[in-house]
Order: C-alpha cells, then sequence, then structure tokens
C-alpha cells in the first residue's frame, strides 16, 4: 500500500512537470497538503525540504539510504531540491550510495519531464548502447 501511494505522488510530479509545472513539488504540496491519501508524502517532502541546505549524502543517511519507502522517495526529492541540473542531481545520487538506481530512476524521469531531453547530458547519452533506438523512440 505504501509503494503505490508514494509511486502514485510519484507519477503526479512527472505529470505535473510534463504538463508544464514549473515547481511541480510545491503545486503537489499546495494541492494535496489537506488529502488524507497524501498526508504522509507531504510531509515526507516538508522534511526533505527543512534538510535543503544539508549536504545530500548526509540528508540521504538521515532520509533512507535503501529502496524501501518512504526513505528512497524523500531522498530523491532532496535530490531535487538541492539540485539544479539534471547531472548534477544524478551524480550526486550516486555518489549518496545505498539504492542509487531507484532514486536515479526517479529523479531522473523528473528533470527529464521538467526540462527535456537537452537537460541530459549528450555524452551520457552517446555512451547508452541503446541510446538510438530509445531517440528514434521518442523522436
Amino acid at each position: 500500500k505504501i509503494s503505490v501511494k508514494y509511486g502514485l505522488a510519484k507519477f503526479y510530479l512527472i505529470d505535473m512537470a510534463m504538463k508544464g509545472e514549473k515547481m511541480p513539488i510545491n503545486l503537489f504540496v499546495k494541492k494535496y497538503k489537506n488529502n488524507s491519501y497524501f498526508r504522509d508524502v507531504v510531509k515526507s517532502i516538508n522534511l526533505a525540504r527543512r534538510l535543503k541546505h544539508k549536504p545530500h549524502n548526509y540528508a540521504v543517511s538521515k532520509l533512507g539510504i535503501s529502496c524501501r519507502y518512504p526513505g528512497t522517495f524523500i531522498s530523491s526529492i532532496h535530490a531535487i531540491i538541492k539540485s539544479t541540473s539534471y547531472q548534477n542531481a544524478i551524480l550526486s545520487t550516486i555518489r549518496a550510495g545505498g539504492c542509487n538506481c531507484s532514486r536515479s530512476n526517479f529523479i531522473g524521469a523528473y528533470f527529464a519531464a521538467l526540462r527535456g531531453r537537452s537537460n541530459i547530458p549528450a555524452k551520457w547519452i552517446s555512451k547508452c548502447k541503446y541510446s538510438s533506438k530509445i531517440l528514434n523512440v521518442i523522436n
């Protein structure tokens, strides 16, 4: 049940970003702050916000380094609000260790939805074995 709730929150955040919302996290909190289903998600986002000025490694060690919810979600949100770009968010997530794959998947999807494919370093795309096939599908 908890994974569905946090997964749905991720979906809504990415959807808001894809629809052109400039601050999806802020909109999510505003829209769902009084919603009983998303109460814990909103609390999680606010916890990540309170730690915004802490190094990401420190925040992940406090919020959750494993794949379990809600830690993986909160740590992802921290990387998003602390970072200025896709690349910065992904690199800080990798450096924080733990289950960085699940966190990076959400962070990457979020930044790609928010700022488009041009936000993903071309060098990273070129190193992906199947990037040309993926680009053909999305173009």
